[in-house]
């Protein structure tokens, strides 16, 4: 088992945004002195969701303070982009980070964040698969090949005449795909892309991952390729971790309130919107049970322990886990870590994943 740390923090209003990034800084470098794999970034804009927004932004700015972490982004949103612009946030990180990086993709983002940059939710893998089809074109561009890329997409057009700069650290990005659905997992595997799914009981995450291994070791590709997707496929969960059980839940529950509130916020409360909603993330705080079934892990670090020994002897090799969320006192959320970190990695010996400084792997 190893554990990545994921970073989706919120903060009340604009007073406290510089507050929560620096807490979510603060919680990357802790992880990344303390066993570790990885951090994870994700994607949100004006919708209260994350308060960094940009994923690749932040990991500029934490690629040079990280000595081990490998950064994940989980996930972008290439409907959202121009396609050479992700192309060139994608091998700007990967050089900054030397390598130590995977690309998740999604179509994810709720209703307001599509409307907000003139996208339609309906057109959602439609647009996704147009931009990242024009992305991988241009990252294979090569000065010297001569060949011009003329490209038109539903919301962007150009023409691309020389490569993408800066040119990434490896020959080939490593890419990762974010989904609930089986087509979803399946076009992970057969692309030879790690996995990223999420929010799920334990038996219907076995049942999914058992499907894409089953399909990466069929899709074709070489060995390290394989490998690669093995070691950075991850299951996403919201941790805490408090005295007791009881103490935990208690002490969890206000974020539980505002994720709901905010929840019914960017995705509009219709039903239209409830659907996209539950194929995007699975399940909501509104179903206050099902999200503590699905989404987390919450409890004493004993009880915590056994629900990540129940993933460890299931197969779940890697879990990105999430500390700072629901507008929670980043002191509360730290608390929580430092008790993962002291009480639940040591009980797995082969926990840290961390990568020798100056290593890209």
């Amino acid at each position: 088992m190893k554990f990545s740390i994921y970073l989706n923090a919120q903060s009340p209003d604009g007073a406290h945004d510089l507050e929560v990034v620096e807490a979510v800084t603060e919680q990357a470098l802790i992880a990344d002195r303390s066993g570790f794999a990885g951090v994870c970034l994700t994607e949100h804009h004006f919708t209260g969701y994350n308060t960094y927004g940009n994923p690749f932004t932040f990991g500029a700015y934490l690629a040079p303070q990280l000595e081990n972490l490998h950064t994940i982004i989980s996930v972008a949103v290439p409907a959202l982009w121009n396609p050479l612009n992700f192309a060139e946030a994608c091998t700007t990180l990967d050089l900054l980070t030397r390598g130590r990086c995977t690309i998740g993709v999604g179509t994810g983002g709720s209703p307001r964040e599509y409307q907000g940059l003139g996208r339609d939710t309906a057109n959602r893998a439609a647009l996704m698969d147009e931009v990242l089809e024009v992305a991988f074109q241009a990252l294979d561009k090569r000065d010297e090949d001569g060949v011009e890329i003329d490209f038109t997409t539903t919301h962007s057009s150009g023409l691309l005449t020389r490569r993408i700069m800066p040119g990434g650290f490896r020959p080939s990005i490593r890419f990762a795909r974010a989904a609930l659905s089986d087509q979803g997992i399946l076009d992970a595997a057969g692309r030879g892309w790690a996995l990223q799914t999420a929010r799920d009981e334990l038996d219907e995450t076995v049942r999914k991952w058992a499907l894409y291994h089953d399909a990466l070791d069929r899709s074709g590709h070489d060995e390290q390729t394989i490998q690669d997707a093995r070691d950075w496929s991850l299951v996403q969960k919201m941790v805490y971790i408090g005295e007791t059980d009881e103490s935990a839940l208690r002490e969890v529950t206000p974020a539980l309130d505002y994720l709901d509130a905010s929840t019914a916020k960017a995705f509009q409360g219709a039903a239209g919107a409830a659907k996209f909603q539950n194929s995007v993330v699975g399940v909501a705080a509104s179903d206050r049970d099902a999200f503590l079934r699905k989404a987390m892990i919450v409890g004493s670090a004993d009880t915590v322990a056994r629900e990540i020994e129940a993933h460890a002897e299931r197969g779940i090799g890697h879990l990105a886990l999430v500390f700072l969320y629901g507008q929670m006192d980043p002191a509360l959320g730290n608390r929580s870590l430092q008790r993962f970190i002291d009480l639940v990695m040591p009980r797995f010996a082969n926990a840290s994943g961390a990568v020798p400084v100056g290593v890209a792997s």
